[in-house]
């Protein structure tokens, strides 16, 4: 296994990433942070995804760790260059939490994973202070509404049942927890995870379980080195 720190080159910015490389990778996968978070909270994951046989590219989204660029509407070219970038090793998976899951879910990638997906185009009030109090000092930016207008502006997402997969949990935001079980409903791949929050969803290892058991689905791959 190879682990390398590396400055993915767009025009006129820089997407900070640490790649984990497998052996004989048989696809790869872009891992996208939430709001006020960074690459180095998705290492866990990417780092299970690799054992799985995939390239995986945990970045740092504009305005937040070691990216210096202002967080704007912008964020999705971010995502989008890491995947061109990533598709060198095949078929692309983007993997995002929060934030980052949305991003993932209306990106370009071959296949897309939300991970309790910031699904809504607006948020109701307590969100917004709970976000401006205990996250937005972690991210530059102009205001701590630049995030909520990104969100409204944003697609919904792409759902094609066949390419998307949807992660939430049982204590998840209950905005999120309920646009997750309608997408359910209708059909769309999804897997409640017990007991998790929003904050912790990421770290766990049924969380891991069942994003690397899509994974080796859409690749085909019998995950064999799975820990």
């Amino acid at each position: 296994m190879e682990i390398r720190r590396e400055d993915i080159l767009g025009e006129g910015f820089t997407v900070p990433c640490v790649t984990t490389l497998p052996e004989d990778a048989v696809g790869a996968a872009v891992i996208v942070h939430g709001y006020g978070g960074s690459k180095e909270e998705q290492l866990g994951l990417a780092w299970r995804l690799a054992l799985c046989g995939v390239a995986a590219f945990a970045v740092d989204i504009r305005g937040h760790g070691e990216n210096m660029h202002t967080l704007d509407e912008n964020a999705l070219d971010d995502l989008e260059m890491a995947i061109e970038y990533a598709g060198d090793f095949g078929k692309v998976a983007a993997v995002g939490h929060s934030m980052g899951g949305r991003l993932a879910l209306v990106s370009s990638a071959d296949y897309r994973i939300g991970i309790s997906p910031s699904l809504g185009r607006t948020f109701h009030e307590g969100i917004h202070e709970v976000m401006g109090a205990k996250r937005s000092y972690r991210v530059i930016e102009l205001s701590p509404d630049t995030v909520f207008d990104m969100m409204r502006d944003l697609p919904a997402g792409r759902f094609e049942t066949d390419t998307t997969f949807i992660v939430y949990g049982q204590k998840d935001i209950h905005e999120i927890f309920q646009r997750c079980q309608e997408l359910e409903s209708h059909g769309v791949p999804a897997v409640m995870i017990d007991n998790a929050l929003h904050h912790d969803i990421y770290t766990l290892e049924e969380t891991f379980e069942v994003v690397c058991g899509k994974v080796g689905e859409w690749w085909d791959y019998k995950i064999t080195n799975f820990r």
